[in-house]
């Protein structure tokens, strides 16, 4: 039997999707989900993972390795789907921005990749 209060959405309603903390700060994109299957074979979400190595994860799994070599896991972040108060283009969280460790790897990459790159100004 479904339950009309519940809202169901799609994968491409959620991935990309900006979050925002309750201090109204934007602290990134949803780059994956991850989701657990049901005994009756539903799904249901369960994390948005946030990071660089799972956006390059969706280009291509090689890309992942090359991330995953330089970045070590540093930056893949899972925040629990009961974190988000209401769904829609942006996803709101419940907590201040600084709750969640997000946002990092910019500057990172900036620090110890692109300031390497000849005309990058860093």
């Amino acid at each position: 039997m479904i339950d009309p209060h519940d809202e169901v959405f799609s994968v491409r309603d959620i991935l990309d999707s900006q979050l925002q903390s309750s201090d109204e700060r934007k602290i990134g994109r949803v780059a994956d989900i991850e989701a657990e299957q049901c005994a009756d074979g539903s799904l249901k979400l369960k994390y948005l993972v946030v990071g660089p190595q799972a956006l390059a994860r969706r280009v291509h799994p090689y890309v992942e390795a090359f991330f995953r070599f330089f970045l070590r896991d540093r930056f893949e972040h899972r925040i629990p789907i009961s974190e988000v108060t209401k769904f829609g283009p942006t996803l709101y969280l419940r907590a201040k921005a600084e709750h969640y460790p997000v946002g990092q790897s910019e500057r990172w990459i900036a620090k110890h990749i692109l300031r390497w790159i000849p005309g990058s100004r860093l």
